[in-house]
């Protein structure tokens, strides 16, 4: 790569399609082996390349100043705390004991719907024989019922 081109390419993402050689308005981009490559000196800096590629292979140059970083420091390693030993398994025991809360209350819960259900079913078992008539509702049967409409 020259060091006054404005645009690089990938050749290991050029697909030598020649998309971007028909984008170019100057004439700077050639196929050379199925590989597009860049006249920086005819490169009018358009990047009408950059958005023709359909591989993404010609990325724009980015121009900036590089700084030497100097020594990197080294990671702090992290220990554990002494109080991790001492306090483990209290959060064990703390644990343990709101879990057994936890079971007991979905119990109580499942003991009251099912307490719930079983009335809920002796109220529809009341409303279905006061309905089909097969009680007596208000002294009379479902058949008096229907005998008295004309049925």
């Amino acid at each position: 790569m020259n060091d006054n081109a404005s645009v690089w390419v990938d050749v290991e993402r050029c697909t030598g399609c020649g998309a971007c050689v028909d984008a170019c308005p100057v004439g700077a981009i050639a196929l050379i082996d199925d590989v597009a490559h860049v006249d920086s000196t005819v490169c009018s800096s358009c990047l009408a390349c950059v958005d023709t590629c359909h591989q993404d292979a010609i990325q724009p140059v980015m121009e900036g100043e590089l700084v030497p970083s100097g020594a990197r420091p080294t990671p702090a390693v992290r220990e554990a705390s002494p109080i991790v030993p001492r306090v483990a398994p209290v959060v064990a025991v703390v644990g343990a004991g709101l879990v057994a809360q936890a079971a007991g209350a979905l119990a109580r819960l499942v003991g009251h719907w099912l307490t719930l259900s079983g009335q809920v079913d002796q109220i529809q078992d009341r409303n279905r024989t006061e309905i089909t008539g097969t009680g007596q509702a208000n002294g009379r049967g479902r058949r008096e019922r229907r005998r008295r409409r004309g049925r």
